[in-house]
């Protein structure tokens, strides 16, 4: 007889202690977020590896292909160079714009100019002379650089992280023999359960991946075409904010759109810039994405919401990049354990969920 509802009676003893322990953890990722910031974005990225691994071992030469560890090794180094080789292209576009701010802010006055004299409001004139003046836009960029060098700086941590995650899955065969020494039914449902929320996981991140891939070059090839300086810097943001839903496509549009501003001086340029890379953003994610993510978790909006607020307030503007990733792989994590799948389906977009396999 199946069970009239999925979520567990609740004593007051265990609220309590669901309450205290909600409290020390978020306690510990405040207090600790020097050490957990880089863990969890190694996590991700040993995911990436993971994923990446299983492409590259399908490779043969010969009929022969490379060794699960080896092909590790070989997925570690193609992002390791690729995402060093991609830093180091940021940080240049990003000098390049603090070196030409003069003539950016020129033609940024040039442009008020040309509105203040169409509409014809010494009021509205003066404002505008004032916000322009406040700017410190040089400042702005000179901030950003800085944050990338403390990436790189972080950086090191999360390789030594990565490399430990990939020694790690080495040995995870040898431990579960150690932990299993008769193969009966625990062992079966243990492997199972793992090989399901590991499947789970390296699904969505991957999937997100490669959707975000897909319209940051997009956007990129858009923003040559139409002329817009380091269409690299502007891409990439687009590819690291797709990752947050609803704000982070939005502001990614703004940007590059603002920045078309600054160096024409022509205000309809940013209609042009912000209409194309929405195009792409819209097309891309109500229609693309729900292909390739397949099995994907769908968060709810609430989920999204409550989310990038938690995951803000305790890690700034990491935690708001990090903070749908780590909700879905934690909604794949509790739909496939019998006791907590109540829990993912309240967190999911409309509770349709993988079933769990035995």
């Amino acid at each position: 007889m199946k069970n009239e509802s999925l979520v567990p009676k609740f004593k007051d003893s265990s609220i309590f202690y669901s309450l205290a322990s909600f409290a020390i953890v978020i306690f510990g990722l405040i207090y600790f977020s020097s050490i957990l910031k880089p863990l969890v974005i190694a996590f991700l990225v040993w995911f990436m590896i993971d994923q990446l691994k299983v492409s590259i071992g399908k490779i043969s030469i010969k009929g022969k292909s490379l060794p699960p560890f080896g092909c590790s090794i070989l997925a570690f180094l193609i992002i390791f160079f690729v995402t060093y080789i991609g830093i180091g292209l940021l940080v240049n576009n990003l000098e390049g714009i603090v070196e030409s701010m003069p003539e950016y802010i020129k033609n940024l006055e040039k442009s008020f100019a040309d509105v203040s004299t169409f509409i014809n409001d010494p009021v509205y004139t003066e404002y505008l002379k004032n916000g322009i003046s406040n700017l410190d836009l040089a400042g702005m960029a000179t901030s950003v650089i800085n944050s990338l060098s403390n990436l790189l700086a972080n950086a090191a941590v999360m390789i030594v992280y990565v490399i430990f995650f990939i020694m790690e899955g080495a040995t995870q065969k040898v431990k579960l023999e150690k932990l299993f020494p008769i193969k009966g039914k625990k062992y079966t449902k243990f492997v199972n359960d793992q090989k399901n929320i590991s499947a789970s996981v390296r699904s969505y991140i991957w999937s997100k991946t490669v959707i975000s891939l897909i319209t940051a070059a997009i956007s990129y090839v858009i923003l040559i075409i139409m002329g817009i300086d380091y269409a690299f810097l502007w891409s990439s943001l687009i590819f690291v904010l797709n990752f947050i839903p609803y704000l982070g496509p939005l502001i990614s549009s703004l940007l590059p759109s603002i920045f078309a501003v600054l160096i024409t001086g022509d205000f309809m340029q940013f209609l042009y810039v912000f209409v194309a890379l929405e195009a792409v953003q819209i097309i891309l994610g109500n229609f693309v994405e729900p292909l390739i993510m397949g099995k994907g978790t769908n968060l709810g909006p609430i989920s999204v919401v409550i989310s990038l607020a938690f995951w803000g307030m305790i890690w700034g503007i990491a935690g708001m990049i990090l903070a749908v990733p780590v909700t879905a792989v934690f909604v794949i994590i509790l739909s496939q354990m019998p006791s907590t799948r109540y829990m993912a389906i309240l967190l999911s977009e409309k509770g349709n969920l993988p079933e769990i396999e035995d």
